[in-house]
């Protein structure tokens, strides 16, 4: 199940968070440069700025950090360590310059936290929105920024992925979920994906280019539709979930076994072992 990888440059502003940077697009097909300014990515750092240094911000993170050891050690600090992380904005920031495999494991950890506490304070939601942004770029990027969909141009489309993040974020409040980087916009990319293919779908009828679709169906996405409904056919069969997780990561959603090393903190070697297994699975 091999998929054609292209490469893109990113703005290094919107792609500081390296554990949160998903792969290439649709497989099959190379990215677009996105080489743009999107005025909302700037709109939102510049409230950020601010948002994420009010007292009723700090109030709210260290309510949540109370709850969680490694949380407390950054926000509250301990008897011999000062908090290096005191407020919602240095805690995003701190998140952002993980280097390495140790410090991007902590990073994904305190987005764990977070989502699982997202509940308990509207902000804690908001601070997740804006820890998200460089991978949110990441999957705007891999979409080729809604090329072919409904949306005017990129920011729009950057828009509305910000919007879906919201629509996710506010369903999964409270889930304690092992991966949630990786969940989280493995989620988004799929909504926006499906709404990318019905666009298109929508297009080439009204251009009569699917003609005689009624009579002889062709889903654009039929292959990855296949291979989804097969996954969860052998997971119900016993199939492990790990190894249903990478397979589904890497050829569905598209990310190198790399990224998702990255993602999810997992060794390379352990991550490669689980998707042979789970390809001796799928070809038996």
């Amino acid at each position: 199940m091999p998929t054609t990888r292209g490469r893109t440059d990113q703005p290094r502003s919107h792609t500081d968070l390296p554990h949160t940077r998903p792969a290439t697009a649709d497989p099959g097909h190379s990215r677009a440069r996105p080489n743009r300014h999107v005025a909302l990515i700037d709109q939102m750092a510049a409230e950020w700025h601010f948002a994420g240094r009010t007292p009723s911000s700090v109030r709210a993170l260290r309510a949540v950090a109370a709850r969680d050891p490694e949380l407390g050690r950054l926000v509250l600090g301990t008897r011999s360590e000062l908090a290096p992380c005191r407020t919602p904005f240095d805690l995003v920031a701190h998140m952002r310059q993980a280097k390495g495999r140790t410090e991007r494991e902590a990073a994904a950890h305190l987005v764990r936290v977070l989502l699982r506490e997202a509940g308990a304070d509207p902000f804690v939601a908001r601070m997740l929105v804006q820890a998200l942004v460089p991978g949110l770029v990441g999957v705007a990027s891999a979409l080729r920024w809604g090329r072919g969909g409904e949306w005017q141009d990129g920011g729009e489309f950057f828009a509305e992925l910000v919007s879906t993040t919201w629509v996710v974020l506010s369903e999964w409040s409270g889930q304690d979920r092992p991966y949630a980087v990786l969940d989280l916009l493995s989620a988004i990319r799929c909504r926006l994906r499906r709404q990318l293919f019905r666009a298109k779908e929508l297009q080439a009828r009204s251009a009569g280019t699917l003609a005689g679709l009624d009579e002889q169906p062709a889903p654009l996405e039929s292959d990855l539709d296949r291979l989804s409904v097969l996954l969860l056919e052998l997971h119900r069969d016993g199939m492990r979930t790990d190894d249903v997780q990478v397979l589904y990561a890497q050829h569905v959603l598209g990310y190198s076994i790399a990224e998702l090393s990255v993602m999810t903190g997992r060794d390379r070697r352990a991550l490669y072992t689980r998707r042979d297994r789970g390809r001796e699975r799928v070809s038996a």
